[in-house]
């Protein structure tokens, strides 16, 4: 397992634990390319999740659906760590 997939892993189990509504389109296969790895709705806030490990950028689709996410009003964000992915919950109000 990558290191992108078990960051993923620990996010899933953390909002589930937290009663957070998530879906994990990371490796569907149905998704639109770039879709998010994570998607939650957080006190009715549609929010996305790229998770990135080390110096792993965003790819241009990846771009684009941030893009649309924030000017549809969600938002978006790319964590690269547990503890920062926790912090952006804690911040957001969950």
């Amino acid at each position: 397992m990558g290191k992108e997939a078990v960051l993923q892993t620990k996010c899933m189990k953390y909002l589930k634990q937290h009663q957070i509504y998530a879906v994990n389109v990371y490796g569907s296969g149905r998704a639109a390319k770039g879709t998010p790895d994570i998607l939650i709705c957080l006190n009715g806030q549609f929010v996305a999740f790229e998770l990135k490990v080390g110096n792993n950028q965003m790819q241009p689709d990846q771009v684009i659906h941030k893009k649309r996410i924030e000017r549809s009003g969600g938002k978006q964000f790319t964590p690269r760590s547990f503890s920062e992915f926790t912090e952006i919950i804690r911040k957001l109000g969950g």
